[in-house]
């Protein structure tokens, strides 16, 4: 008897394996437990490999008391998701673990900023998904209320909430001191830092006080706008003296290149006069001219494991304990891509 990929139900891959209905369904399940000898359970396996079959998802919900469908949930502007580069990638990186693991993925944007006005969206409080995936900004109260829905959730980002909450972050101190030997092993002290989150406001800080040769300038930010975020700084930039000015500057892509463009209008041109690193690995820092430095978290990596902690959680019933235990031991790394924005001034003092 020949089957159609389509067609293929439980029923007819028990009756080709010679098993009843409900070892199929356990097999499919992954159950601990199986009423069958090894060899047909292996026999069930091999047809469901070779047909490709993927159990309907409302019966496959009966069966487990799950629906194999988590949120990726936003907190920001709902255009932020698609404007920013690092969300964007993100949400790729989980929906393809989410791929990976036979699990759909739902996307929402939600205002976690004001407690007050804040709406658990419809899907979290009708348990229509297994758990959450929370990125963007977070407030420790909204992360209380989360937890009263009594769901797995992973959030993306957050060191300071480690021992709180699961989260997949990276040691932020460590990769901003990275990126700071980084500079001066090119002979840069004077540098801008533009469009930050306040933990690494926090790290700069600590980091430049045992750095005394640097003179690190955090610029207020992030701005929901890089373009007008980078005309502000340009103009600012070009009121200083020049002995006054930073030598490079690091910041989004978006802030880097519109600001870089800005500076060769003046005669100020990268990387001759100004160099300029991005935290954003993106085609836009790749493709610009000159191609951006980077030292960017790897973004796609974040919501791949983050989707994959989440599902480890759900599928083995894991404690919060448990929960945080697992998640700590993903500590996200950055990536340094050496490209041309950035000139080594240890290299011209050789020279001269």
């Amino acid at each position: 008897m020949e089957y159609h990929t389509k067609r293929l139900t439980m029923q007819n891959i028990a009756d080709m394996a010679g098993v009843d209905k409900a070892v199929v369904s356990k097999v499919v399940n992954n159950a601990k437990i199986i009423p069958a000898s090894r060899e047909k359970v292996e026999r069930v396996r091999e047809i469901i490999r070779n047909y490709h079959y993927t159990p309907f998802s409302a019966a496959q919900s009966l069966a487990t008391k799950r629906t194999r469908q988590i949120a990726f949930l936003l907190s920001e502007a709902s255009e932020a998701l698609f404007a920013n580069p690092a969300f964007s990638l993100m949400l790729t990186g989980a929906v393809r673990a989410c791929q990976q693991f036979h699990y759909q993925c739902q996307v929402d944007i939600c205002d976690f900023m004001n407690i007050h006005d804040f709406i658990v969206p419809e899907n979290l409080r009708n348990r229509s998904i297994d758990g959450c995936i929370l990125a963007g900004a977070l407030y420790d109260d909204a992360l209380s209320k989360i937890a009263e829905i009594r769901m797995p959730a992973v959030v993306l980002g957050g060191q300071n909430i480690r021992q709180k909450v699961p989260i997949i972050s990276r040691d932020s101190l460590k990769e901003n001191g990275i990126f700071l030997d980084y500079v001066l092993s090119k002979g840069h002290t004077r540098i801008w830092v533009a469009g930050i989150s306040t933990n690494s406001k926090h790290d700069f800080k600590v980091l430049q006080a045992s750095r005394p040769q640097m003179d690190i300038r955090l610029l207020d930010g992030p701005h929901p706008d890089e373009i007008v975020y980078a005309y502000h700084w340009a103009k600012q930039f070009l009121a200083l003296p020049p002995d006054k000015r930073p030598t490079l500057i690091f910041g989004a892509d978006q802030f880097c290149c519109v600001m870089a463009r800005e500076l060769d209008k003046h005669g100020i041109s990268c990387p001759e006069k100004i160099s300029f690193m991005s935290f954003s690995d993106t085609e836009m820092a790749a493709c610009y001219n000159p191609a951006l430095t980077v030292y960017a978290e790897r973004h796609f990596d974040v919501g791949f494991c983050g989707a994959r902690v989440l599902i480890e959680m759900i599928e083995k019933n894991l404690s919060l304990e448990e929960s945080i235990r697992l998640a700590n031991r993903e500590i996200m790394t950055s990536n340094l891509i050496e490209r041309d924005s950035v000139k080594n001034l240890k290299m011209e003092g050789k020279k001269a």
